[in-house]
């Protein structure tokens, strides 16, 4: 059996297998893929991506699928491998459950612990956004505005506060990424009185069409109307640029992204997933 690692060069020969979304993170800083064939078909294939949690080299895993157990052995074994060669501790795993067990029991059975769970991950369309108790008052705070509207040098700015303090979103990779990563014309921010911005709400557009959130931020001391505007303003600008059945991809990944997910969208549920982990 071949493993082989994904990269730029070659991912368009697993498309059909992955999906396009999966792979349109493959050659980004912090993320990794492997891939198992024998005699040309595709056996297993997984894709993780590595990120700092409490001064520890953690790796998570987003995409894991097998034929059979042999296969499983061989690719986690060649994933095991690769995390020790970079020092990682512990592999947490946050996959797309399956409608058979398989998966979760090979997981097992590799050491994870695995539970049937709900995902931080909420899929909405645009009409359910519009139609949110937020949007019957449609005032924005002056200052609101989609990141094409600023300067280069004053998003990169506040890249660069957000990155001391920590706060990346779901990009650990952000100081590598461009602004035209984002979606600009839908991507919102705020400029404060000496125009300097302290406020992004940002979303990269998938292969898919679907719109996912990367970050969202407020060092403006005005959180209580500051973030809430930059989604209203986001979803204007979205009325604009996409019709009703577009989908959202919502990611409640830290507590004030929770706490504003739980109140804009109270009946809002995760996707389905295994999640667990091992210490390495």
């Amino acid at each position: 059996m071949n493993i082989i690692e994904l990269d730029q060069g070659n991912i368009d020969n697993f498309r059909e297998y992955f999906g396009n979304d999966i792979l349109d993170n493959i050659g980004r800083a912090y993320y990794c893929g492997l891939i198992a064939v024998e005699e040309f078909e595709i056996k297993a294939g997984m894709v993780w991506r590595y990120t700092n949690q409490d001064n520890d080299l953690i790796s998570i895993i987003e995409w894991f699928e097998t034929a059979d157990n042999a296969s499983a052995d061989e690719i986690l074994s060649a994933y095991t491998e690769k995390v020790k060669d970079v020092a990682v501790k512990k592999s947490k795993i946050v996959v797309r459950a399956t409608k058979t067990k398989e998966e979760k029991d090979i997981l097992k059975d590799a050491g994870f612990t695995v539970k049937l769970t709900e995902s931080d991950k909420v899929i909405v369309t645009l009409s359910e956004l519009s139609a949110m108790p937020l949007m019957k008052d449609r005032k924005i705070p002056r200052g609101v505005t989609n990141i094409g509207e600023v300067t280069v040098r004053q998003f990169k700015e506040c890249v660069n506060k957000c990155q001391l303090l920590g706060k990346r979103g779901v990009c650990d990779d952000i100081s590598f990424l461009s602004v035209s990563f984002f979606e600009q014309d839908v991507s919102t921010c705020f400029v404060d009185a000496n125009e300097d911005v302290t406020g992004l709400l940002l979303f990269h557009l998938l292969p898919s069409g679907m719109l996912s959130i990367q970050l969202m931020i407020c060092l403006d001391k005005n959180i209580g109307a500051v973030l809430p505007g930059m989604m209203k303003k986001f979803v204007e600008l979205m009325e604009e640029n996409y019709p009703p059945d577009t989908k959202i991809l919502l990611n409640r990944h830290n507590e004030a992204s929770l706490l504003l997910s739980e109140k804009l969208l109270p009946r809002g549920f995760g996707i389905p997933v295994y999640a667990g982990n091992r210490d390495e």
